[in-house]
């Protein structure tokens, strides 16, 4: 049994402010403004043209937020100051619901704010939320009738920052607010200007289509237990381009078109063993952008919008399928690898292949046709097109060993990589050679033993012009790189080596083995 004894008060304390300012950094609290007016239009239908001007002044320390979404009308002042107030149904497809970010967002980047606003042809207002207005435990704010401004803007203005912008963190907020938008900076209707700069939309789709392998469209829904439907949108496939070192790949997430969170290499997504595996640069042409529909009650991401909850339900609801996507996609970046220009970038057009998905659940694939095999070592193609030639003379499997160490060794990011490849070859080409000597019989030595002959490099090739025909123009590229070898060994280790000596003594050593031993290359 129960009984009342009293009530309390569940007004909430305005430390809850103070708790979040760390949370916002420069560019998650500016979204989180253009966000407020991108709804205001959103709801309007887009009928209007939407202008966002920002400015962000380094040196004095301001940052200015102006846009003609609508303006506040007087009814809903509450909503600027109340955390939590929203008119925003949580039905719609837009991308404010909780009715918190702007409040938050506000606080987060300065002591001294100041909202003006004008509804349609209503009366201009302004409100100031200051440092001791939030030290204080009255929610009471005095709402001033100011001179009009445009019709429905709403001007932002906040100074005393707590955070103090540079030159560079407006370069670097120009390129998240072009990534973040890139939807709506491509409609007519829609601009965006930073510091007098407009706004490019940035987007992520630079597909290679390389045949069998194109990328592709897997269209679903997320149906939850109540009946709301989430859906669902998910591109895969590898880029066309790739600049070293950047990490630009990974799984994308776009909420109602709008950019959340980008290159995620979580295990939540498929990054751990026996799937993706773990992140590295060789699946690096790999990714997957997810794109959600739906009401924003739905979105699976935390309430900055900076980041995806996987522990939401409609995450839990197409991760069983994201994941074999992002897996395929991975391993078949990296059964490419080594060949990336030859087997992907060339593939610069084509199209997008759509697989419509009738019921999720039961889906647990990408629907890539068997991955290509990992390419073979050149050892494994060589070993095959001489195992005759292996069978009869064994003592040639160091020399193409040999051959296929130089292959592996060219294709490292080593500084000196053309200095070993040297080394390797001259010491192939000489062994070869003795090798020959060895195996061969009826050669005439001059009366001299095999340690005797093979002390003296030009005895050796004597000897095996015996019998076969090693032109001087072959000779003499020998001895040059035979000098070389020298130089490095006795003389400069810093000699240069290019890549045109190397596939030039390649071939030689290459011609040579095939006239001594029929090895084929």
């Amino acid at each position: 049994m129960k009984r009342e004894i009293k009530t309390v008060n569940g007004t909430p304390n305005k430390r809850m402010y103070w708790s979040i300012i760390s949370d916002y950094s420069l560019n998650t609290a500016i979204c989180e403004l253009v966000d407020n007016a991108l709804d205001i239009w959103l709801k309007g239908e887009q009928k209007t043209h939407l202008k966002i001007n920002i400015n962000v002044d380094v040196l004095g320390q301001v940052i200015t937020i102006l846009d003609c979404a609508g303006g506040v009308a007087a009814e809903d002042h509450q909503m600027l100051i109340s955390p939590g107030a929203s008119n925003n149904d949580p039905e719609a497809q837009i991308i404010g619901l909780f009715g918190v970010g702007s409040k938050r967002a506000v606080v987060a980047l300065a002591r001294d704010v100041k909202i003006y606003s004008r509804h349609k042809d209503n009366q201009s207002y302004e409100i100031d939320i200051y440092e001791e207005w939030l030290k204080s435990d009255s929610w009471e704010l005095p709402v001033y009738e100011i001179e009009d401004l445009e019709e429905n803007t709403t001007q932002i203005e906040l100074t005393k920052l707590r955070i103090h912008p540079s030159a560079e963190d407006v370069t670097t907020l120009k390129t998240h607010l072009s990534e973040t938008y890139a939807f709506f900076l491509k409609k007519s209707n829609f601009e965006m200007v930073v510091n007098d700069e407009p706004l490019a939309a940035v987007e992520f789709d630079s597909w290679a289509y390389p045949p069998s392998f194109e990328p592709r469209c897997y269209l679903f829904e997320v149906i939850t237990e109540d009946g709301g439907k989430v859906g669902v949108e998910i591109n895969a496939g590898l880029i066309r381009e790739k600049e070293p070192g950047r990490e630009d790949y990974g799984v994308y997430f776009y909420c109602n078109e709008r950019l959340i969170a980008k290159e995620i290499k979580e295990k939540e997504v498929g990054y751990i063993s026996a799937h993706a595996g773990i992140p590295h640069s060789d699946a690096s042409l790999a990714r997957v952008i997810v794109k959600l529909y739906g009401p924003a009650r739905l979105m699976p991401w935390n309430s900055s919008k900076s980041a995806i909850n996987f522990g939401h339900h409609i995450f839990k609801g197409l991760r069983d399928f994201l994941i074999p996507v992002v897996s395929d996609y991975s391993s078949l970046s990296r059964r490419f690898k080594g060949n990336w220009e030859e087997e992907v970038f060339k593939y610069s057009s084509g199209e997008m292949q759509y697989v419509d998905i009738q019921d999720i659940a039961k889906v647990k694939r990408s629907y890539l046709p068997p991955l290509p095999r990992v390419r073979k070592h050149l050892i494994d193609h060589l070993r095959a097109q001489n195992k005759q030639v292996l069978q009869q003379k064994p003592w040639t499997l160091g020399l193409l060993e040999a051959i296929a160490a130089v292959d592996i060794i060219r294709r490292q990011r080593l500084q000196t990589k053309n200095r070993i490849a040297l080394l390797l070859l001259d010491s192939c080409f000489e062994i070869a050679l003795k090798e020959y000597i060895a195996h061969t019989d009826n050669l005439n030595l001059g009366k001299r033993t095999l340690g005797e002959v093979f002390k003296n490099r030009d005895e050796v090739i004597k000897v095996v012009r015996q019998r076969i025909a090693l032109d001087n123009t072959t000779v003499t590229k020998i001895k040059h790189y035979y000098e070389l070898r020298n130089k490095l060994v006795h003389e400069k280790a810093t000699q240069d080596v290019t890549d045109d000596d190397i596939s030039n003594y390649l071939t030689t050593v290459q011609n040579t083995l095939t006239s001594l031993f029929g090895l084929t290359f």
